[in-house]
């Protein structure tokens, strides 16, 4: 088992700060091609990148979450 799947920080929460941490390191490394996809769409700048973080982080975390339990399940069983 993966180290970081073992003990308490496997919940849905501490998914979620994984997923959080995940998600602004990839809007640091991919940031001006965010920036200039915001000229493109119908919205401010900044909303076009909020409204990005956001997306990227809740498919992070969903991803995350479901990796976690499998792993647990398939390890416990």
């Amino acid at each position: 088992m993966v180290g970081w799947l073992r003990g308490p920080a496997t919940g849905n929460s501490a998914m979620g700060v994984y997923g959080l941490v995940t998600a602004m390191v990839a809007l640091f490394l991919t940031y001006s091609i965010v920036a200039t996809f915001s000229v493109v769409v119908p919205l401010l700048s900044t909303t076009a990148i909020v409204l990005t973080a956001l997306v990227v982080w809740v498919l992070t975390w969903a991803v995350l979450d479901v990796v976690a339990s499998r792993t647990i399940r398939e390890s416990s069983a």
